[in-house]
């Protein structure tokens, strides 16, 4: 059990990382400014790991 805790924390460590940078690219395409597409490209997968990791803590902590 300690071990899916972690794994779902690292899950949304990620998913929270990858939405700062689809964020970020978002305003600077905006402003104009040429940035990586990286992480609009992979917006999907991104947002699937960050829902996954969310709710397996929330589940987690739940059943506590």
């Amino acid at each position: 059990m300690h071990f899916l805790k972690i794994f779902f924390n690292v899950l949304v460590v990620i998913g929270l990382i990858l939405l700062v940078g689809r964020l970020v690219s978002l305003a600077l395409q905006f402003a104009g400014i040429p940035f990586t597409t990286f992480f609009i490209d992979h917006s999907v997968p991104s947002l699937a790991i960050l829902l996954v990791g969310a709710l397996g803590s929330w589940i987690i902590e739940k059943r506590k």
